[in-house]
């Protein structure tokens, strides 16, 4: 749930950023596959990565300083407040799904 709300307060900057293949990534094509892979386990691991790796490509461009300023000043940020903390649980989440991935595929057989 986190990931998501925090997936929320970053559209204005992902609709506003200007990398194409950014803009492919998330906006066009929001599915990321690890090829052949059918584990969603995996899927979960290859989509933080990515996302990671955006978050901080956002966070790198000065233009982007007073947008990811306002995001965090909202006040339903109040356990994320800077970039950082975002990557840090996204992290966090994906590890908790890795760490349940053989509970988590009983309950989806």
């Amino acid at each position: 749930m986190m990931m998501l709300s925090l997936t929320l307060l970053l559209i204005p900057m992902v609709a506003s950023y200007t990398v194409p293949h950014f803009k492919q990534a998330f906006l066009s094509d929001p599915s990321v596959h690890v090829a052949g892979s059918e584990d969603f386990i995996e899927q979960t691991r290859a989509e933080a990565e990515l996302l990671k790796e955006h978050l901080w490509s956002i966070a790198s461009n000065p233009e982007n300083t007073e947008m990811i300023n306002r995001v965090f000043a909202e006040k339903n940020t109040a356990c994320i407040n800077n970039m950082e903390d975002a990557i840090d649980a996204v992290e966090a989440g994906t590890k908790l799904v890795q760490k349940a991935g053989a509970e988590l595929k009983q309950l989806v057989e």
